[in-house]
C-alpha cells in the first residue's frame, strides 16, 4: 500500500495564514482615520505659526521701510529750512513815511526775503512764506513754504498769495515760531512769541513742529547771519540809509 507524501503540517496553507499573525494584517492595512486626523492638525498648526510669523516680519519691514522714509523727509524739510533761513536778507519796504524792513514774525506762520532767486532761471530775491495749510484733496495738514518774485514797488508780502507753494512737511497739526533778540540796541535780548520791531530783524528764530499723531519733533534753531546794516547803503554825507538790493 502505498503512502502518499505531501508538505509537512508545518507547511500547510491553514497553517501559513494562522502564522502571519496580528501584527501582519495590521500592518496591510495602513493609518487608522485618528492618527491622519492628528496629522492633518499637527500640519496645519505648523503652517499657521509659520504664516503668522511671515506676516509679522512683512508688517515689521513696512512699518521701518515707512519710519525710515519719514525720517528721511523730515529731515530733508529741516535742512530745507535752515538753508532757506539762513539766506534770509534785510530788505527794506519802499515806504518813504516809515524804516520798515521785510519781514513778519507770527507765532504760526513766517514771512521774509531771501537772497536765493525764487526760481533757476531768475535772479535776485525772493518772497518766501512758511505756515501750515489745509490739504483738501488728502485731508491733511502740511507744512508749506511758498516763493514769489518780490515787487520793486511792493511795499508789503502781497505776491506771496499767488506764490508757487513747496511741500517741506507732510501731516503737521500745528508748528509754532519764536524769535530771540531785542527790540532797540538797549535792551536786552529776549525771546518773542510774535516780532513786532518792524526796523530790526531777530538773531535767532526757532520752530516747534507736532505732527498729527501727537509727536513733537525735535525744534529747530536757525541763527540770522544778516543784520539790519546788510540791506541799507548809508549815504556818507547825510548818514541817510537808502535800501540795498543785491544783484
Amino acid at each position: 500500500m502505498k503512502r502518499e507524501i505531501g508538505p509537512p503540517p508545518e507547511f500547510t496553507p491553514e497553517r501559513r495564514c494562522r502564522g502571519r499573525g496580528p501584527r501582519s494584517a495590521k500592518r496591510a492595512a495602513g493609518f487608522t482615520l485618528v492618527e491622519v486626523v492628528v496629522a492633518m492638525v499637527l500640519v496645519g498648526t505648523i503652517m499657521l505659526l509659520m504664516y503668522s510669523g511671515l506676516a509679522f516680519a512683512l508688517r515689521s519691514w513696512d512699518a521701518g521701510d515707512a519710519n525710515g522714509r519719514r525720517t528721511a523727509e523730515r529731515r530733508l524739510g529741516e535742512n530745507f529750512l535752515r538753508r532757506e533761513l539762513s539766506e534770509l536778507f534785510p530788505m527794506r519796504w519802499k515806504d518813504a513815511t516809515q524804516v520798515k524792513l521785510a519781514f513778519e514774525g507770527g507765532a504760526s506762520r513766517l514771512r521774509f526775503v531771501s537772497s536765493r532767486p525764487a526760481g533757476l532761471q531768475m535772479g535776485g530775491l525772493s518772497l518766501v512764506g512758511i505756515e501750515v495749510e489745509e490739504n483738501r484733496e488728502k485731508r491733511s495738514r502740511d507744512l508749506v513754504m511758498m516763493r514769489a518774485m518780490p515787487d520793486d514797488a511792493a511795499t508789503d508780502f502781497g505776491p506771496l498769495e499767488k506764490g508757487e507753494r513747496h511741500l517741506v512737511l507732510a501731516g503737521v497739526d500745528r508748528a509754532e515760531f519764536s524769535y530771540f533778540g531785542s527790540e532797540n540796541e538797549f535792551a536786552e535780548p529776549k525771546w518773542h512769541q510774535t516780532w513786532d520791531f518792524g526796523g530790526r530783524v531777530p538773531e535767532l528764530v526757532r520752530l516747534r513742529v507736532r505732527t498729527t499723531d501727537g509727536t513733537a519733533l525735535p525744534e529747530m534753531v536757525v541763527r540770522i547771519a544778516l543784520g539790519e546794516e546788510a540791506g541799507c547803503l548809508e549815504n556818507s554825507f547825510q548818514r541817510l540809509c537808502r535800501p540795498r538790493r543785491p544783484t
